[in-house]
């Protein structure tokens, strides 16, 4: 037994270091561009199970009382800022605003259909119009005949909107919906027929500002997985299953690539606006991702302002994963956030009540 402990022992030195390198990879996700390097994109997407082998790790060899968890708590540390990204704990009470505030609100649709293929707009406007939202964000959005965004503005109690569609969906795309004048608004054209982003520039009191609201090309993971069902693959022969694990890689390595040259064009937007920003919407990425890190640059990220508990968005893949976001810039400052679980689509809801600071 003594021996089986001393080669469990040395093996472990190995599986630390490919740990640690692995998360260093990780950490690299968030700035290396996935054109220049899919597996460090890969590493991204895998943050939080590697991170839980580091800690399993550390675990390990702190009970060993060895000195080899320095290296996974070094791998820990590194990472703190997509664990913060993650998890937060504020126990204060939210403050009252001092200034002007409003609430804000961006929810990915789903085309307005529920898991159970039930129309959701009444639950959905009736949530939001309890919930006081002053600006709402409508991404995979559906101008019904039925239901037109005429009739929405009146279930929100929002009398101004602006919709962009997508080519060749004339009913399909992303709305803004706001209490205030819309000034202007535009399509940041993202070269691709099922995703889309758009802007408007909403005016309170005397104050201009833009929001942008976006959905980024999907992972196509929900779709792929299906082919890696165990029933499924039991039925292939290994070249089968090979060809089958290479296509989903290569999908959704290429879905990395299209993303981050989202990323870069709702950035070239952020940076020659003269007007404060908010960005809204559904990133289908991670706060490890290059496509988070572009995007949010100097913002601040609502959650990690006045977040709490684990912060998903997204109910599929066992709640894993956030992938919708509030950012922000000054003068805005955040008073409350918040991510109802709610049954009307594949995403949850986020809404900040955000308070304007006087600029001078």
């Amino acid at each position: 037994m003594a021996a089986l402990r001393y080669f469990f022992s040395l093996l472990m030195i190995p599986v630390t270091f490919v740990a640690a390198i692995a998360s260093g990879l990780a950490f690299l996700a968030a700035y290396i561009p996935p054109e220049e390097s899919g597996t460090i994109a890969f590493a991204g997407l895998a943050m939080p199970a590697i991170l839980l082998v580091n800690v399993l790790i550390l675990v390990y060899w702190a009970i060993q009382k060895r000195k080899w968890a320095f290296l996974p708590a070094a791998a820990i540390l590194w990472n703190i800022s997509f664990l913060l990204s993650i998890f937060q704990f504020h126990f204060s009470t939210p403050a009252s605003p001092e200034n002007t505030s409003f609430r804000i609100a961006t929810y990915n649709v789903r085309g307005f259909r529920g898991w159970d293929k039930q129309n959701t707009q009444f639950p959905i406007t009736d949530y939001l119009a309890e919930q006081s939202a002053d600006i709402v964000c409508f991404q995979e959005y559906w101008n019904s005949p039925k239901m037109p965004s005429d009739s929405l503005c009146q279930l929100l109690h929002l009398p101004y909107y602006k919709a962009k569609y997508l080519p060749g969906y004339p009913h399909s795309g992303s709305v803004i919906f706001s209490k205030y004048p819309i000034i202007h608004s535009g399509q940041i054209p993202l070269g691709v027929t099922q995703n889309d982003a758009m802007w408007a520039d909403i005016q309170i009191e005397n104050q201009t500002f833009r929001v942008i609201s976006c959905h980024l090309q999907t992972t196509n993971f929900s779709q792929k997985r299906k082919e890696l069902v165990p029933s499924e693959l039991y039925n292939n022969d290994l070249n089968q299953i090979h060809s089958t694990f290479r296509d989903v890689l290569s999908t959704l390595e290429k879905n990395f690539k299209i993303r981050a040259q989202q990323a870069d064009l709702i950035r070239h937007v952020i940076d020659t606006t003269t007007y404060p920003v908010i960005v809204c919407g559904d990133f289908n990425d991670t706060p490890a991702s290059y496509t988070y890190h572009r995007i949010k640059g100097d913002l601040t990220d609502g959650f990690r302002k006045c977040g709490n508990g684990y912060g998903y968005t997204f109910r599929g893949l066992r709640n894993l994963l956030r992938i919708d976001f509030i950012l922000y810039s000054a003068p805005f400052y955040g008073l409350q956030y918040q991510s109802p679980d709610l049954p009307w689509s594949d995403h949850k809801p986020v809404l900040m009540e955000l308070e304007i600071k006087p600029t001078h």
